[in-house]
């Protein structure tokens, strides 16, 4: 690695210039502008405007930058703008899945306070530039490329291992499978050989461990976080890139409208799980088959369920403080204790999930279900409408772990490659605040571990 002195001014060699405001802008104001000559109320209408500003920032982003700040402020407001939306103006909702306030007090509070976070976000994470890094790190540093083969069959062989080990070793051993898809970004970024086969063996042995156990957000998550990466290598330009993604909103719509499907079958059969039996139950859920899809209060609700947090939102603001008194700041304080606290590299609550959610929403879940409330959730019972301004400090703290990445990235570039890694518990919208500090502490601490053991212990130039 080279020393400080040659990487005086790596804000102005990795920074990328900022992404085209006006596109994003314009995008968002008439995404407003349809909604309101549609007879959709104001907030409504600004927040599903906000929404198209993340869109464009996102698929303008991919390709050009890490785009983090654009996928964390996408999810969020896909899931407590445009759920929430379909749920007022088209009665998407099924079963407790619905809103548990009016349109006007829920946008009143959500709309702001993700204005608030995505100008945060926004504001305080640095432009960084893949091509940019590329010329940089190859430039500055010296990297042996077989060391990251060795990164990425670490990743593999803890993947395996991580089904067999304890419990309290799962959290530990499943942050380290993830250094596949780690691996993968060193080879795409710096195009060393066989990149593509271990991005797909990355993505192969994660679907078969979402196949398995029928989660697919992990699979998700790493394919929005990916993204970037490989348009970057492929040189896709924007039309592709939204046409690409449009794509994929149709491929993850008709993924949910299976899920229920898919999980009932291999409860029935665990042996049954599997790509085919995925595709068979894809095909007897057809969005282009069923005949009731047109339903707004059958199949749209149950599509509308994944994608809608702000039900949880909304059960929150009702219960907070009409039964439950708000908790001013206390589950901030715990977090912050709790993520702080010794063996921070594992998992350590003994709680379920969902004791949040039963919590502040007075609503109960069967064991094998987990929910969390989400950051402006529980910004909202901590604090009610104030938490509006808690939303800001969030998307500050989001935008200053990237630059503290970046600063740190003066002496060790290439550490920029495992931003995704730390982030990846905080970009799902439904996470609470002790979640996002946990994986954000104990992912950082593991990267931290990891440049000191190959460097001063096995002499690695990663």
């Amino acid at each position: 690695m080279t020393s400080t002195e040659n990487l005086q001014h790596p804000s102005t060699e990795m920074q990328a210039p900022t992404t085209t405001l006006p596109v994003n802008l314009i995008a968002g104001a008439l995404t407003t502008a349809v909604a309101l000559a549609f007879d959709v109320e104001i907030l409504a209408s600004i927040g599903l405007g906000l929404f198209a500003y993340t869109l464009f920032w996102f698929v303008n982003a991919t390709g050009k930058e890490i785009a983090i700040g654009p996928v964390v402020s996408m999810i969020a407001t896909a899931q407590w703008i445009v759920g929430p939306y379909f749920a007022y103006y088209h009665d998407a909702v099924t079963y407790k899945y619905r809103m548990y306030v009016d349109e006007e007090s829920y946008f009143l509070y959500v709309v702001p306070s993700l204005i608030l976070f995505v100008l945060s976000v926004r504001i305080f994470s640095p432009n960084i530039n893949i091509d940019q890094i590329r010329n940089y790190i190859n430039r500055t540093s010296i990297l042996n490329s077989t060391n990251i083969y060795y990164i990425f069959l670490i990743g593999v062989v803890a993947h395996i291992a991580t089904p067999n080990l304890p419990f309290s070793l799962r959290f530990i051993l499943f942050l380290i499978s993830q250094f596949t898809f780690i691996a993968s970004i060193y080879m795409m970024v710096l195009r060393i050989k066989f990149r593509w086969v271990c991005l797909s063996i990355s993505f192969i042995l994660l679907a078969n461990s979402s196949l398995e156990y029928s989660f697919f957000h992990i699979l998700l998550l790493w394919s929005a976080l990916i993204a970037s990466y490989v348009c970057a290598e492929l040189r896709i330009k924007f039309r592709t890139k939204f046409l690409v993604f449009l794509g994929c909103i149709l491929l993850v719509t008709q993924l949910q409208a299976a899920k229920s499907e898919y999980r009932l079958r291999i409860i029935q059969d665990p042996s049954k799980s599997g790509i085919f039996t995925l595709m068979d139950a894809m095909v007897e859920n057809s969005l282009f088959q069923n005949s009731e899809f047109s339903s707004a209060s059958t199949t749209g609700g149950a599509l509308n369920a994944r994608l809608n947090q702000g039900w949880i939102i909304s059960a929150v603001m009702s219960y907070v403080p009409a039964v439950h008194d708000f908790e001013n700041g206390d589950t901030i304080l715990r977090a912050l204790q709790e993520s702080l606290l010794p063996r921070f590299l594992f998992e350590k609550r003994a709680v379920n999930v969902s004791d949040g959610f039963e919590k502040y929403t007075g609503l109960r879940v069967s064991n094998d279900t987990s929910f969390g409330i989400s950051i402006v959730g529980e910004a909202w019972a901590n604090f009610g409408y104030y938490g509006i301004f808690f939303m800001g400090i969030f998307g500050a703290f989001y935008g200053s772990i990237i630059r503290l990445t970046f600063i740190i990235a003066r002496r060790f570039p290439t550490v920029i490659f495992w931003i995704p890694l730390i982030f990846l518990q905080a970009t799902k919208a439904e996470t609470e605040t002790v979640v996002v500090l946990n994986h954000i502490v104990k992912s950082g601490a593991l990267v931290a571990m990891i440049y000191i053991m190959a460097y001063k212990v096995l002499k690695w130039r990663i």
